[in-house]
């Protein structure tokens, strides 16, 4: 396999234009890409896509171990950053890249950062093991991806790390470890996902799924670990919806087994999906999940499976659609065993715990850990909780 040579380069962009960029430009079948160092630094209005390998990998090709760096200075720019390539195929490889997007210093940027490929991932395409990072000031919308557009046939995502960090005033991010949506056989990486809300945030969000938009087919998440981050809590209005797998799952999916733990605001949780479309009753498997919203007043959703709510002290009011019911959104009759992690609390026994759980006005279970602390748990009653639904 012909390995191409290992480049270096620093560009800056001018005002007013359109460039797309690649580090192998000139990529013969079944190379293999050079280890690049590519950094762009942009100071007017302009679109630039940078790609670190070539146009699309085809075959039994293979990216280089690129560094891609990307410094917006301006206002007003579209950035698309691609680890390897734009699409790829075959037997094709990526390799383990770090891609990186910076516009902590402007305003009104928008940047897409890929670990591997904006386009297609089909075939047998294997992701590498990325590093994907975005830095980014004030009133933009930001996007991370650990792998690629969409991803088919029997590809397989990389074990990817995406760190969003929100340095401006306002801001927000959608991290996806894998891609946009995967389909047939493809399997997610085990991915870690990070978004961190930085001394200047006051307003703003994010959206972070451990695999992607959808998972259609036989399609499989991976094991992804989702965290948000508070330097602070200055914060006028924040809220964070984190989805262990993906938005939707239908057909024969499968859910991995995530952790998830919010931040100090009001979170969402979902350890597999927000909707599920099962091709037979029972068909869609989810995960083992660890869900943790951490401070705020939160809402959880195990999903499929037997999961783990954990609270932790100040952890707020928080409220448990799906305790032991997760199973009946995609028609199976599995017995569910979710369970309540409450230790950090330090009761001494479950005779403890039971004495601080009654039902509320609607005939629903509520735990009062403390004053302010309390767990409500939709649909269940006092008289259907148990020592062993419980971690004391």
């Amino acid at each position: 396999m012909r390995r191409l040579p290992n480049d270096t380069i620093t560009l800056t962009i001018p005002q007013l234009s359109f460039e797309t960029l690649f580090g192998d430009p000139e990529f013969p079948s079944n190379a293999h890409g050079g280890n690049d160092t590519i950094t762009v630094n942009v100071d007017g209005l302009t679109f630039i896509n940078l790609v670190g390998d070539a146009a699309a990998l085809l075959d039994h090709s293979r990216g280089g171990n690129d560094t891609l760096t990307v410094n917006i200075a301006s206002e007003n720019n579209t950035v698309i950053v691609d680890g390897d390539a734009q699409s790829m195929s075959g037997h094709s490889k990526g390799g383990n890249d770090t891609v990186t997007g910076d516009s902590t210093g402007s305003v009104r940027n928008g940047f897409t950062l890929y670990g591997d490929a904006e386009g297609a991932m089909s075939d047998h395409v294997q992701g590498g093991n990325d590093t994907v990072i975005g830095a980014f000031g004030g009133r933009s919308l930001n996007t991370l991806v650990g792998d690629g557009g969409t991803m088919s046939g029997d590809t397989h995502g990389g074990n990817d790390t995406l760190v969003a960090l929100q340095t401006g005033q306002t801001g927000s991010a959608l991290l996806y470890g894998d891609a946009f949506g995967l389909s047939d056989h493809a399997h997610g990486g085990n991915d870690n996902l990070t978004f961190t809300v930085g001394d200047d945030a006051q307003t703003g969000g994010g959206r972070l799924y451990g695999d992607g938009g959808g998972l259609s087919g036989e399609a499989r998440g991976g094991n992804d670990t989702l965290t948000i981050v508070d330097l602070h809590g200055n914060v006028h209005f924040y809220s964070f919806l984190l989805i262990g797998d993906v938005d939707s799952m239908s057909g024969n999916a499968q859910g991995g087994n995530d952790v998830l733990a919010g931040g100090s605001y009001v979170d969402m949780l979902m350890g597999d999906a927000r909707t599920y479309d099962p091709a037979a009753p029972g068909s869609i498997t989810g995960g083992r999940d660890i869900l943790n919203g951490k401070g705020g007043n939160d809402e959880m959703w195990g999903g499929p499976n037997s999961d783990i709510f954990a609270f932790d002290k100040g952890s707020g009011q928080d409220l448990i659609h799906d305790f032991n019911q997760g199973n009946t959104i995609v028609g199976s009759a599995a017995v569910e065993h979710d369970l309540i992690d409450v230790q950090d609390y330090g009761f001494a026994d479950w005779a403890a715990l039971k004495s601080l759980i009654s039902d509320d006005a609607s005939g629903n279970a509520v735990v009062h850990l403390t004053a302010s602390d309390t767990i409500t748990l939709q649909g269940v009653r006092t008289a259907d909780l148990h020592v062993t639904d419980f971690i004391v």
